[in-house]
């Protein structure tokens, strides 16, 4: 009977990419690890953009997680997944998985295995924020009014997409979090304290409360 949570088979496998060549070391416990595309973020996304035409190859048909753990610890180090930009893998296959956290250790190991890559924008050159800006533009370009108009109208920042559910949404992830104010919201309160505005030829004017009609 093998031990552990799974209780059966679990593949531990290579996949090439035919088109790239980039590989990925995983594991699974479907029934066909062949057409299993695999989890690694990395991967996931290589093989969104690139299309899953990948050659796969079983290493070890394991009976428990302690020899999983083994296996994939060995051809981690054998081939050097982690370092090596040859390879899809963030992080040893050991059978724990996991995601990634924002300014985690993992997390910086991801974009720094990734700068240089084909598929890695760096979006803090102004180079590439011309590119992403002429995309936009060019897809922009190529919707009509109608289309231009249900756009804005599913934009998270039209009126239109305030719904009740939404909102609801919302307030339900806010309960229990303590609200703070922005230096800048701060500022402006301050500097408008006791005072009221009123629209004298469209423009918007500050002025005393006492001297408003």
């Amino acid at each position: 009977m093998p031990d552990g949570k799974y209780g059966m088979t679990i593949y531990l496998y290579k996949k090439t990419h035919k088109i790239t060549g980039l590989k990925y070391l995983g594991k699974t416990i479907s029934k066909n690890p062949y057409t299993y595309k695999g989890s690694g973020k990395h991967w996931v996304y290589h093989i969104k953009k690139h299309g899953y035409d990948v050659e796969t190859e079983i290493l070890k048909e394991c009976s428990s997680e302690k020899e999983l753990k083994y296996w994939g610890n060995y051809y981690s180090t054998l081939w050097n997944v982690v370092e090596s930009k040859e390879w899809a893998n963030l992080k040893p296959e050991d059978g724990n998985g996991g995601g990634m956290v924002a300014g985690s250790a993992s997390a910086k190991q991801h974009s720094a295995k990734m700068m240089g890559h084909p598929n890695w924008l760096k979006f803090q050159t102004e180079s590439a924020k011309t590119l992403i800006k002429e995309a936009q533009q060019a897809l922009l370009s190529k919707l009509t009014p109608e289309e231009l108009s249900a756009r804005m109208k599913n934009s998270c920042s039209s009126p239109a997409s305030w719904t009740p559910e939404r909102i609801k949404n919302m307030r339900k992830g806010m309960t229990g979090k303590k609200k703070t104010k922005t230096p800048k919201l701060l500022a402006s309160q301050t500097k408008h304290c006791g005072k009221t505005w009123k629209l004298i030829d469209g423009k918007r004017v500050w002025m005393n409360k006492d001297n408003v009609l």
